[in-house]
Formats: C-alpha cells, sequence, structure tokens
C-alpha cells in the first residue's frame, strides 16, 4: 500500500485522485486545497507543508498552479516523497536541471503528467512509426488550443505570474511531448 498526499484539489487533484483510488493499492491519506470544502471526504491539511513533511506520506500529487510546481516538486523530493506533478515542471531550463539534480540526489521517483502520451490514437501513431512501414518522420506539425469561456481571465491560467509562458508552456507542452515521443 502506498499513503498519498495530494496538494490541490480542483478538477485536476480529483481527477488524480479518482484514477488513484481505482489503482486499489493506494492510500490518500491527506489533501490540502487552499479553498477547504466540505465536499473532500479525506483529511484536510491546513497547508501544503502538512502534507509533504507527513512521514506516513510516501508519494505526494501535486495540482497546483504552475509557479508552485518547482518549488513544491524540490520540497517534496527533499523531504524523502515520490512525486506525481501537473506540468509544466519549471519556467526556466536551471530550474529544470535543479529538478533533475535533487531527483538523483533523493532517489526518489518523480513524474509528470503528460498523459496525452497514454491516449490510445498516440500510442497507435507511436506503433506505426516504430515499425518504419511509413518511413521516416522528416517533420511534424501540431495544432492545440485551450477552451476558453467569459471566466478565462478570473482564472490563475490567464495570470503570467502564475502560468508562466500561456498557452505554450500551460498546455503547448502537451504538443511538444507528443512530438518528443
Amino acid at each position: 500500500m502506498i499513503n498519498i498526499g495530494i496538494i490541490g484539489f480542483g478538477k485536476m487533484g480529483r481527477i488524480r485522485t479518482e484514477s488513484l483510488e481505482k489503482t486499489g493499492n493506494v492510500e490518500i491519506i491527506k489533501v490540502y486545497e487552499k479553498n477547504q470544502s466540505e465536499d473532500i471526504n479525506y483529511p484536510q491539511a491546513k497547508n501544503y507543508d502538512e502534507v509533504i513533511t507527513d512521514p506516513n506520506i510516501d508519494a505526494v500529487v501535486l495540482c497546483l498552479p504552475n509557479n508552485l510546481n518547482f518549488p513544491l516538486t524540490i520540497e517534496a523530493l527533499n523531504n524523502g516523497k515520490h512525486v506525481f506533478c501537473e506540468k509544466p515542471p519549471a519556467f526556466t531550463v536551471s530550474e529544470v536541471k535543479e529538478i533533475i539534480k535533487v531527483e538523483k540526489e533523493t532517489g526518489k521517483k518523480l513524474m509528470y503528467g503528460f498523459n496525452h502520451r497514454h491516449h490510445d490514437a498516440v500510442m497507435k501513431i507511436r506503433e506505426l512509426l516504430d515499425s518504419g512501414e511509413y518511413g521516416k518522420v522528416l517533420w511534424m506539425r501540431g495544432r492545440y488550443g485551450k477552451s476558453v469561456d467569459e471566466t478565462y481571465f478570473d482564472n490563475w491560467r490567464s495570470k503570467k505570474e502564475l502560468a508562466g509562458g500561456g498557452i505554450l508552456l500551460d498546455q503547448g507542452i502537451h504538443m511538444l511531448d507528443l512530438f518528443y515521443i
């Protein structure tokens, strides 16, 4: 049994929790959501440090605004936790290098939420490309968007200091990941 702490229990935190529960080999020990709510059916932490420093938690799931991914990943790894973090890992190359360094030093597992690579259609095209049946890929082009409504500017995704690099860093990073794999 893997004891899990969830930091950020909005849409993605709830989706990740649902997936974790389906595995049958995890227990959600504690959840931190800054907007605490009675509809959270897990013990709630008062802050994210309470989750990260809890000795009973083996792994932490980070589902937060982008600006918190780097510092909380580093903090969780340094506190002996395995980490699953939504993307992007960080805002700069030097921050990504720091994450890699700390992951190696701690020996803990780290994974990012590049979930599109696990979609059936993507796995099928990867299989076809690997087979060589259609030759070598010479170039690629992608298109990716984010649905936006009248509430978009009320959301952290519209604020550079929280989201980082706009749609490219927030959602377009999925397309870059697919080009890489």
